[in-house]
């Protein structure tokens, strides 16, 4: 039986792109969505497409605040929340030592502080139920090892994505899984999303490459599919272009290198390891 047919699932940034093929793809499974996203527009596109098999509800990740409202809501509505979907983003293009705080406080609000806020919100009821649930995050290529010139805030981002998913995985049951969705390139209009007052937007030329590049990309659809799939399963790692591989080898690769030049394995290898130490410390405390 499909996993999905029946679940209640939540998507963020569902009013365009990735989020709105991930929406239509739960829909086609047999799944009851709460779209959340910062444009109205958006929203209302959906509700006129899905009709009642979609609600919607205005949301602005970067503010816990409504995202623990958006987690209240769906409970409200689905009673259980079945998995999350914490998919909103922004890109900003151009040299990190052009790069301004603004735009700095503007990306890692929504990237990094949305996802931590959505990933704990949800997972805190899913702790609550016996069944669990998934939890899948748009990291990206970006976070396996690409380096993009010119999207250095953005990677940044989902790096730190890629990492809060890890930890989180390791600090929830078993009932409770965690997906991070690493795409490439989709075709999407990612560098077309609202900007804050006061926020200069990509000038002209910049645009039009931006928009040029994206949309050669993969269709959102067959990502989407990619994300359902791999966040129904429970995999961690949820992955769609092959060419990104090359990119995490040469990463791993030097990695590796690194340590056998500068910290090679001996017989002590584990002497400072956090882990064995935390373990060990509270270990020897249960006996106080």
């Amino acid at each position: 039986m499909e996993y999905w047919q029946g679940k209640g699932a939540v998507v963020t940034g569902a009013g365009s792109g990735i989020g709105r093929a991930i929406v239509a793809e739960l829909v086609a499974r047999g799944a009851r969505v709460l779209a959340a996203d910062i444009v109205d527009d958006g929203l209302a596109s959906l509700e006129a497409e899905f009709g009642p098999a979609v609600a919607t509800r205005r949301c602005d990740v970067a503010d816990p605040a409504q995202v623990e409202a958006l987690a209240e809501a769906a409970v409200e509505r689905f009673g259980t929340v079945d998995a999350v979907f914490a998919n909103a983003g922004v890109i900003a293009n151009g040299p990190l030592v052009k790069s301004s705080a603004a735009e700095f406080d503007w990306l890692m609000g929504i990237n990094l502080r949305g996802a931590w806020a959505t990933m704990t919100a949800f997972a805190r009821i899913m702790l609550q139920q016996d069944s669990g649930g998934r939890i899948c995050v748009t990291a990206s290529e970006h976070s396996l090892g690409l380096q993009h010139a010119g999207a250095g805030l953005y990677t940044a981002s989902k790096h730190a994505v890629l990492g809060l998913a890890d930890v989180l995985r390791a600090e929830l049951p078993q009932k409770i899984t965690v997906s991070a969705f690493c795409p490439g390139l989709v075709a999407t209009a990612l560098g077309d999303g609202p900007r804050p007052e006061g926020l200069p937007a990509p000038g002209e030329r910049q645009r039009a490459l931006g928009k040029a590049v994206q949309q050669r990309g993969m269709p959102a659809a067959e990502a989407a599919r990619a994300a359902v799939d791999g966040a129904g399963r429970g995999d961690f790692l949820i992955v769609t272009h092959a060419n990104a591989l090359a990119a995490a080898q040469r990463r791993h690769a030097e990695i590796e290198a690194a340590f056998a030049a500068q910290a090679p394995a001996g017989d002590d290898a584990d002497r400072y390891d956090v882990n064995r130490i935390v373990a060990e410390i509270m270990a020897e405390r249960k006996g106080d």
